[in-house]
Order: structure tokens, then C-alpha cells, then sequence
């Protein structure tokens, strides 16, 4: 077992294992083998999540370990309702509660993304490809767009730093979103996503 993934709440396994295997697949849009190990495309990896013996597998190209990043998946998996994609995307204020949830120490993670890539955009551009989310030519600034769950549509847009002003970056869900995950799960996603971004 991984020690990061045994190091999960045991609630957050549970969750999970309470949920019918079908309602799993159809719910979160995974792919379910033999009833106990899901396979999930996250940020555009193939993760596989095993009930049996409690463990996941990352795939080896992104990060291998991390609390938040377990803490998506199960609940996501758990939780994820058979909506799909509304098409629609919105700022975070726009999520049902999330003007009052992001803020002070919910605010959504720039920092290690506007500081590696606020000179580099078309670097941004192409580390966000290798995650799911493709260039956004509709978009203002530097944007790109993609699945980062089956379910879960997220946009970002990197304004370049130059002499007067620094860097920034915002992000977009697709307005179903909070369906799939709460809003502290779609905090933790994107904590995850930045620090993949600038791994």
C-alpha cells in the first residue's frame, strides 16, 4: 500500500466502499474492473483506485503523493452525481456558496503557478496540455481548458507579469461542479492542479 494513500481518513474509504460499484461509474464517469478497483482519468492520467487493499495508483509522470490529492479522488468517486457537464463555465463566486467559501484561507491557489510560468506563458500553456487542458484561443490572455475530473470542467487564464503589473491567474468550473465535489474538494483540486502546473 502507498503510505500516503494509507494515511487517508479511513472515512473517506468507507465512503466510497458504500457506494454500488454502478452507481460509481455512471456518478463519476470512472471505468469499474471486477467491482473493486476503479481506473479515473484525473487531470489526464489514468489513476486506479483499489478498494480491497486501500490504495492508488498515480501514474508515474505526476506527483506521487499527497493527502489532498486522495482526498479528491474518494470523494469524488463517492459522491460524483450523474449529471455530467452543464457546458457553462463560471468564475468560483458563482458556485452555489462559493463567494463566501473562497476567500481568506480558501482562496484558490495562483502563487506557484504565476511565479513560474508569469514570464513563461507559452510554457504555462504547454505544462497545462501534458494535464487535459488545452489552449482556449476564445479565451483572454493565455487560456486553456479541460477535464480535469470526468465531470469537472475547469478554465485558466494566465495574464503575463510585465513592468507594471505581476502576474495572475484565474480559474473557471463548469457550473455543475459543486455537484461532483463540495466546494472543499474543489479547493483541494485545485491546490493539486497548481502544484502539478508548476512541478
Amino acid at each position: 500500500m502507498s503510505s500516503w494513500a494509507s494515511d487517508v481518513s479511513s472515512r473517506l474509504w468507507e465512503g466510497l466502499e458504500a457506494r454500488p460499484p454502478v452507481a460509481v461509474g455512471a456518478g463519476a464517469g470512472a471505468v469499474i474492473q471486477g467491482g473493486n478497483v476503479s481506473r479515473l482519468k484525473y487531470m489526464g492520467g489514468d489513476y486506479l483506485i483499489e478498494l480491497a487493499g486501500r490504495d492508488i495508483t498515480v501514474p508515474v509522470d505526476q506527483l506521487q503523493q499527497g493527502f489532498q490529492k486522495a482526498m479528491v479522488l474518494l470523494t469524488y468517486l463517492a459522491g460524483a452525481q450523474d449529471l455530467g457537464l452543464s457546458g457553462r463555465m463560471v468564475s468560483h463566486r458563482e458556485l452555489n456558496g462559493g463567494e463566501m467559501f473562497f476567500a481568506g484561507p480558501h482562496a484558490l491557489l495562483t502563487s506557484p503557478v504565476t511565479e513560474k510560468f508569469g514570464r513563461d506563458p507559452e510554457g504555462f500553456l504547454k505544462k497545462a496540455a501534458t494535464l487535459g487542458l488545452q489552449a482556449d484561443p476564445q479565451g483572454a490572455g493565455y487560456a486553456c481548458r479541460g477535464l480535469v475530473l470526468p465531470h469537472i470542467a475547469v478554465g485558466c487564464v494566465l495574464h503575463e507579469e510585465d513592468d507594471e503589473f505581476p502576474a495572475e491567474l484565474t480559474y473557471t468550473f463548469d457550473s455543475y461542479a459543486h455537484y461532483h465535489l463540495a466546494l472543499d474538494g474543489l479547493w483541494a483540486m485545485i491546490n493539486v492542479l497548481a502544484e502539478e502546473l508548476a512541478a
